[in-house]
Order: C-alpha cells, then structure tokens, then sequence
C-alpha cells in the first residue's frame, strides 16, 4: 500500500516555489473544458482523543456505488483552526471503495482544543477523459491539545496526568490502590507540569511506591485536591497512557467542584496488569 504523509503550515506555503508534482494534480484547476466531478466521501475513526503526533485510525469510503477500475489515492487532512495541518495519500484499489489506514494527529496550541479529520482531495491513476475529480466528506473534531507524549519505553506502561496551567498552587494530588497494598499510595511524582507514574511489565514481590509499580493485577488511580489549589472549582484533567509497544492512549475528563483541603477522592483510571515480561498485557478503563 502506497503511503506518504506530508505536514503543511500555511504560513510557509509562500516562501515555497515547486514545479508541476502530485499535489498540483490534487489541488490544481482542471485545464480546458473538463467537467468538474466532486465526490462527497465518508471517514470514520474510533478515536476521540489524540494529540500532536499521535496516530489517528480511519476509515476512509467512497460515495455509495462509486467504483473504479484501478487505483485511486485519496487524501486524507488533519486540520487545526490556525491553518496547521498533516496531510497522508492513501491508494483505494480497483474494486475497492474505502481504505483503512493511520494519519499523525496536527495537534493543538493550547490546552483544550479540536482539530478537523476529513477527506479533501483524489487522484485517478487512469484518468476519465473530460473529467476532473474533487473529493470531499465529513469532517470528524477530535479534542486534542498542547501537552506532549512521553516516549515509549518497552519495559513499561508510562502513565503521566496533566491539567491546564499547572504550577505549585495549581496541581492536583493522585493516589493508587495497587493489588498487594492494603491502603491507598501517594502517586508523588509531580515534575513541575504533571504527576507521572509508571507500572513495569516484569513482576515483583514488592510493588515499588508512588512513582513505580510492578504486580498483577488492578490499579485504580484517583485524583483529590492539593491543599494549595484555587477552590471550589470544575478542573479539567487528561491522561496520557504510552504502552510499551507504542501505542498512546488518552482520556480527558473534569473533576467537578473539586474543593481545597478536601479529602474526597475520585476515582479516574483503571489498570489491569495481566502476565509478566513480554507477556504482560495492560488494559485500561476511564472512570
């Protein structure tokens, strides 16, 4: 399957001078008496939440009874308000109405935003004589925002939760209830702009401490207000899950009326840890 993803800033479109390529064919005007054929396209994802980079799965489907005889390439568009955006190609064969495939999420600039999946574009690798093509579809938002993706590691599961504007008087306080471990642990790693922990796929007897896990079985993680924390207040909040093979998860949600000093917790994130070393499988659940 052909491939290729480009990223695009309009601002920069200016300062560059290309001769005749692919993407003229995609965006260029039809030249002389061609009729002008614009295909309303379908694209579906399962994915609600993505940020910069991360891989975004679709479904992308020709107009109901559109069939051609060889290979088309679409292109599918990530797109954010401020013109940022990452363009993928993706061939449809012949017989074929749809395509199913990744593209790089463009991200956003600020905490809470969205940007635009859809379809903007095809080419025909036989061409219909008198007619030019145009492509689009639906566009799906996707939340997205400015925080960034830990690297993945692929002796553990790196679990990191951030908030907007975080700093000494604006942080939350999280807190484990990990198997073998009778009371509730202080999740204390706070770097500066998020609290961090980390389950690692070998087992051990212990089960490490507020930064570090190792045992089979279910974590629940929670979420409770730091005594210095501006109060009463509805808090957004996101989790950022990078399996050791790669894969990212995230979920965002609000902590609402969330109170200074109080000690009431809740429950945000659930774990479970099946299996040890290359064997240990993660599943999560947002509560």
């Amino acid at each position: 399957m052909k491939k290729h993803t480009y990223i695009f800033l309009l601002g920069l479109i200016a300062l560059v001078v290309v001769s005749c390529s692919t993407e003229d064919k995609f965006s260029g005007s039809p030249v002389g008496n061609q009729e002008i054929v614009t295909l309303t396209g379908t694209i579906t994802t399962p994915v609600v939440n993505a940020l910069t980079d991360q891989d975004v799965e679709f479904t992308a489907s020709l107009p109901a009874g559109k069939v051609f005889n060889d290979t088309v390439t679409v292109e599918v568009t990530t797109l954010r308000s401020d013109g940022g955006r990452v363009r993928g190609y993706y061939d449809i064969m012949p017989g074929e109405t749809s395509v199913t495939d990744k593209i790089a999420a463009v991200g956003g600039l600020v905490y809470d935003t969205t940007f635009e999946l859809s379809m903007t574009a095809i080419e025909l690798q036989t061409v219909e004589p008198g007619i030019h093509y145009l492509m689009t579809s639906n566009k799906i938002a996707i939340n997205t925002g400015n925080n960034a993706i830990p690297d993945a590691e692929s002796d553990r599961l790196k679990i990191r939760l951030v908030w907007d504007t975080p700093g000494p008087t604006n942080k939350f306080k999280c807190w484990i209830k990990k198997p073998g471990v009778a009371a509730d642990v202080e999740g204390n790693n706070f770097t500066g702009s998020a609290i961090e922990h980390v389950i690692k796929t070998v087992s051990t007897t212990s089960n490490g401490n507020g930064s570090l896990s190792s045992k089979e079985g279910e974590y629940i993680f929670k979420l409770a207000a730091d005594q210095q924390l501006v109060s009463p207040e509805n808090k957004k909040y996101r989790i950022i899950l990078v399996f050791p093979n790669g894969d990212v998860t995230v979920y965002n949600g609000i902590f609402e009326n969330l109170t200074q000093g109080s000690l009431d917790k809740k429950d945000v994130l659930k774990i479970t840890k099946v299996g040890s070393g290359d064997d240990a499988v993660f599943t999560t659940e947002q509560l």
